[in-house]
């Protein structure tokens, strides 16, 4: 599957707890047990011909627009500012129910999201209604750290080296737009659009398109249809729902992500509660002594 896309999904992949994945980063020997302890840093107080639109050329900012005048210009200047914003935040905490289903598995969790902007993700599993803790992972924008509780093994590996869990590479950035709602890369407007009550916003970089969907009555982002350039790419749609206000911001509180990757389909679903925004953070994350690393 295509890195990018793979990333959506990490946040449950890696916690369906596929060991035969996980063995592949084993060299055939088990290593000495022993224990990882990451410091704890993070202690902080479509095309519709008869709908308007703007096509823009390829350029490096967002910035260079063509002229324009009256009706087509106050489109323009009213975009860029929607699709420039982003949630300002230094921490972020929730607790989400996750449904996963892919062409081999279905699993319900509970996941416990503790994100520092830029630095830190830290998620911890329950399943069987808080029964059964089942795995904590710690990623940095370089590493990724993951306690598997169930079959006792932990395991910690650079984020660039995911690919020998899951088929391809993610990285830290798209993780973190996924959790907090915004979209996943960035990129350069191409084309601006206005259907219905929605502004329908382009945004391509050298290897993605996203078709940003984004509500008239209060700017939020409302969907993201994510394609490959290449053709017969895998491709993503992401929704987002029921908005809350939390410190002053409008944030999602239900995700969807439906991912096609031949015939392989994939969904995550997300309902986030307790969201708030820059509280002081722990991330505790050590690896028992018994358990076996890898």
């Amino acid at each position: 599957m295509n890195r990018f896309l793979c990333g959506s999904l990490l946040l449950s992949v890696m916690f369906l707890l596929d060991s035969c994945s996980l063995q592949r980063l084993a060299s055939g020997k088990k290593r000495q047990t022993t224990t990882v302890t990451v410091p704890d840093t993070t202690k902080i107080v479509v095309n519709d011909p008869n709908r308007r639109r703007i096509v823009l050329p390829e350029q490096d900012t967002v910035g260079m627009l063509p002229d324009t005048t009256g009706m087509m210009k106050q489109l323009v200047d009213m975009i860029l500012p929607i699709y420039n914003n982003r949630v300002q935040f230094v921490t972020f905490t929730s607790k989400a129910k996750v449904h996963f289903e892919g062409p081999e598995d279905k699993q319900d969790f509970t996941a416990n999201i503790r994100v520092k902007k830029d630095s830190v993700i830290w998620v911890d599993i329950t399943a069987l209604g808080g029964m059964v803790h089942a795995a904590r992972a710690y990623i940095t924008r370089d590493s990724f750290f993951m306690i598997n509780y169930i079959q006792k093994t932990g395991t910690r590996i650079a984020l660039t080296d995911v690919a020998k869990i899951l088929p391809t590479q993610v990285d830290f950035a798209t993780l973190q737009n996924l959790i907090i709602g915004e979209p996943l890369r960035p990129g350069n407007i191409r084309d601006i659009a206005v259907l219905g009550n929605s502004w329908l916003v382009k945004v391509q970089d050298s290897s993605y398109a996203q078709d940003l969907d984004y509500r008239k009555l209060d700017s939020v982002l409302l969907s993201n249809r994510v394609s490959t350039l290449a053709p017969n790419g895998p491709q993503a749609t992401l929704r987002y729902d029921n908005f809350e206000a939390v410190n002053g911001k409008k944030i999602p509180s239900s995700r969807s992500v439906n991912i096609q990757n031949g015939n392989d389909k994939f969904l995550l679903e997300m309902e986030l509660q307790n969201m708030e925004f820059d509280k002081q953070l722990e991330t505790p994350f050590a690896i028992p002594t018994s358990y076996s690393t890898k």
